[in-house]
């Protein structure tokens, strides 16, 4: 029995002594290295790099630029009657929530007018002589004081304004005008355009040709009243 044993280990040692030196040939499970890569395809176009560049982080991939918030805008501010051409025209904005209407209370602390005229039928020939001249911009003041039938030609927030409509009024011939310190509150109202990125803004400034005597300003931190 212990002759079987010796001769069956002696046997199995030539075996593997045999497979090491390579004398059985290649067996297709073959593990060793060199041998592997030459079993690859493409083996000429592998290309060895340093371990610092193998184990470096990849950079992430840039981020997609966004649109930057550059602006929040006022303009106005609008008469009611002025409501449906502008809000016809920021349509084309298409702000959803970043917009919303302001009440603004506008006063005007002097006015230019022609004193009373005594009547409706003195304050009606007044009016035809200036429509005569081509001066349309005026009302006739109906309320009860001493400036019933006089004539309003402007009422203005500075009392520089004032005068230069003044003097404009004296170049057409309109000479029985006066100034006086008035002021006439009038609810108009504006838009808040809120969050503009760089295209949005440059809309609103082209859409402000539309409007050439509404001012467009940076929204200010001022309670005002929304609709």
């Amino acid at each position: 029995m212990l002759r079987f044993f010796f001769w069956f280990l002696l046997v199995v040692n030539a075996a593997v002594l045999a497979f090491n030196l390579g004398w059985l040939g290649n067996w297709p499970l073959e593990a060793h290295e060199p041998e592997r890569l030459k079993q690859q395809h493409h083996v000429t176009q592998l290309k060895q790099v340093p371990a610092s560049v193998a184990l470096a982080p990849v950079a992430p991939p840039p981020a997609e630029k966004k649109d930057e918030i550059i602006a929040c805008l006022e303009i106005g501010n609008f008469l009611q009657s002025d409501a449906p051409k502008i809000e016809e025209k920021l349509k084309t904005l298409a702000l959803g929530d970043r917009q919303s209407r302001l009440n603004v209370s506008d006063s005007a602390s002097y006015m230019v007018f022609i004193p009373s005229q005594g009547s409706k039928d003195g304050a009606d020939k007044k009016v035809a002589e200036l429509r005569r001249i081509n001066v349309t911009d005026f009302f006739v003041i109906q309320d009860a004081g001493p400036l019933r039938w006089g004539i309003s030609l402007g009422v203005f927030k500075t009392e520089e304004a004032a005068k230069q409509h003044l003097a404009a009024l004296n170049a057409k011939g309109v000479h029985t005008a006066r100034i006086m310190p008035r002021t006439v509150t009038t609810n108009k109202f504006s838009y808040q355009l809120r969050a503009l990125n760089s295209d949005e803004k440059a809309k609103v400034d082209a859409l402000k040709a539309d409007f050439p005597t509404q001012e467009v300003r940076n929204c200010q931190n001022t309670a005002y009243g929304k609709n």
